[in-house]
This record gives C-alpha cells, structure tokens and sequence, in this order.
C-alpha cells in the first residue's frame, strides 16, 4: 500500500541536481520513462496519483449540492449568527407562553376598570408577530447557507491549476518524503502549505462576483436587522411585563399577572460580509475532499487505478507495481 514504503535506499537520488530541479523539469529530459528510477517513477506516480485526485475533488465540490449536501464540508452559519439564532430560540419559548397567557386574560382585562387596555392589546398583537419573526428568521438562516454553499460549489474548480502548479514543482526529495511519511494525508498537507494564499487570492473574486450574483447579501442582511428587531421587540416586551405587574390594579388580581418572560443574553452580529467566511470554509471543505482522496490513494493504490483509463492508468500501474515489488524483502 502507498504508506512509509521505503527505506534508506529510496533516498539515493538525492543529488544536489535532483534535490534542485522538479520532478517535471526531469521527466522533460527524459524521452522514455523506462530509463527514470525507480525513485523518479515512483515520484512521478504520486504526482500523478495526486493530479487525479485534485481532478476528483474539484469535481466533487463543484458539482450542485457538492457543498450544500456534504455531510462534512456543507458551509454553515459563522458562530454569532449561530448564536443569534440559539438566543431567537430562547425569545420564542419565553414568548409562546407569553402570548397564550394574554389570550387568557383577554376578557378578563376588558371587564376591568384601570387598566391600560390599549398597551395590553398592542402587546399581545406584538408578542404573535415576534413569534413569526423568529420562524422567520430561521428560514433566512437557510437561505444565506444556501447561497454561501453554491458560491463555493461554483469557485471549486479555480482550484485545479493552482494544485498542479504546486505539484509540478514538486522535487524529488519532497515526493519521496511525503511517500515514505506515516501521516495518512502528508500530500495534503504539503499542498495546503503551498497553495492556500494563491487559493484564496484567487477564490476570492470568484465567491464575493458570486455572492453579488445571488441575494446574499440582501438575506444577510435582512438576517441581521430580524435578529436585532427580535431582540429589540423583545426587550420591549419584557419592559411591558414589569410595567404591567406594576399596575395596582394588577397586584390585586392574581389573574391578571405576567411572569413567563426572562431576559436572554445576546450579542449584537457584527460581521458585514460573508465573502471572506464562505472563501476561507469553502478551502478548508476542498482540502478535506483532497486529504479523503489521498487516503484512497494509499489504502487502495490498485483499487485507486483500476477505473482509470489512457496514459495515467499506465503510469500509475507500472509505479504501484514498483513500490509493490519494493516492499518485498
């Protein structure tokens, strides 16, 4: 299997030449990979191998729901818009109560002289639209989770030349380090070191031109200003409690109180934008999907080929049948 494979002999072709080109300036002054080798074929394989699972990545995350129904890599909320919806979630199951009790009190609150009926009933209309609201806001929620996924879903495949740049350039003795390495997605790691700036810099565009594309940044908005709406019709609600509890009419008739709402904790949302979340969650779901296929590659390199056809098949055949015939003693 494509694991620590090696021992100190596959380290002979480490020659400052070698350690100084890249692999593919090597492979170009070669006209016949029979005369590579062992350890350039080998190399050769894993970029090989590697290019065929950049392919296979892209494509997954670029395809519709790649993101979106991905039971790993789908792009969420950021943690205060989470948040917002938890403490919403509160409101909601302090305010249900709330609205049913002034229901209740309705007519009790008609035939009863020196009451504010006007501030009761305006209260009672305003606790069932903050119950709607919160519904609302949740269904927001979705909407933004869903575009930020398809942004992601549509830049996934800017990712491919920047990966093969990176595997290209690699030399031998970072091939054959990463080969002999114990670390299941040493690859992906490597690349991540290598092409993570140039991604975002060239993801960047493409998911903010997409966003733009979309209502995000409506939703986004409109996510905010519900939730602080909620969060302000809520605080008014709670004040028209311990106003009403207050009344000395209300003191004397046990009937009358309210005493189901409590305050919730909330932080204000304060990110602007989601292109910068959505970029940064849409490379991290990406390198996922590379590191799933470099275990792939390793557990299974024969299994890995075996649906692959034309040149690659053929190297990556001939290469695992080397590493095969090297790890016998």
């Amino acid at each position: 299997m494509l694991k620590p494979l090696f021992g100190a002999s596959a380290f002979l072709a480490s020659s400052l030449f070698l350690n100084a080109c890249s692999l593919e300036q090597l492979i170009e002054t070669t006209s016949d990979r029979g005369v590579l080798s062992t350890d350039d074929k080998v190399v050769l394989g894993l970029r090989t191998a590697l290019k065929v699972g950049i392919d296979s990545s892209a494509n997954a995350a670029a395809r519709v729901n790649g993101y979106l129904t991905h039971r790993v890599i789908k792009i969420l909320l950021p943690e205060e818009a989470k948040q917002a919806l938890d403490a919403a979630e509160k409101v909601g199951a302090y305010v249900k109560p709330f609205a049913s009790e002034l229901e209740d009190m309705q007519t009790l609150v008609n035939f009863t002289t020196g009451l504010d009926k006007n501030a009761f009933t305006s209260n009672l209309s305003a606790s069932s639209s903050l119950l709607s609201n919160i519904s609302g806001l949740e269904s927001i929620g979705d909407s933004v989770v869903k575009y930020m996924n398809r942004a992601a879903e549509y830049a996934a495949p800017r990712s491919v030349p920047i990966f093969k740049d990176a595997i290209t350039a690699m030399t031998l003795t970072d091939g054959l380090s990463l080969l002999n390495s114990a670390d299941s997605t040493a690859a992906t790691a490597y690349l991540n070191g290598k092409t993570f700036d140039p991604l975002v810099t060239s993801y960047t565009p493409i998911v903010d031109s997409t966003l733009a594309l979309v209502p995000l940044t409506r939703y986004w908005g409109d996510f905010k200003d519900a939730y602080n709406g909620i969060l302000s019709q809520y605080n008014k609600l709670l004040a028209f409690q311990a106003n009403w509890n207050g009344n000395a009419v209300v003191a004397n008739v046990s009937a009358l109180r309210i005493s189901v709402l409590k305050p919730v904790d909330y932080r204000p949302i304060q990110t602007q934008s989601l292109g910068e979340w959505t970029t940064d969650k849409a490379l991290t779901g990406l390198f996922y999907l590379v590191g799933e296929e470099e275990k792939d590659i390793r557990r299974d390199p024969f299994g890995y080929v075996k649906n692959l056809v034309g040149s690659v098949a053929d190297i990556l055949s001939e290469v695992f049948g080397e590493i095969m015939r090297m790890d016998k003693p």
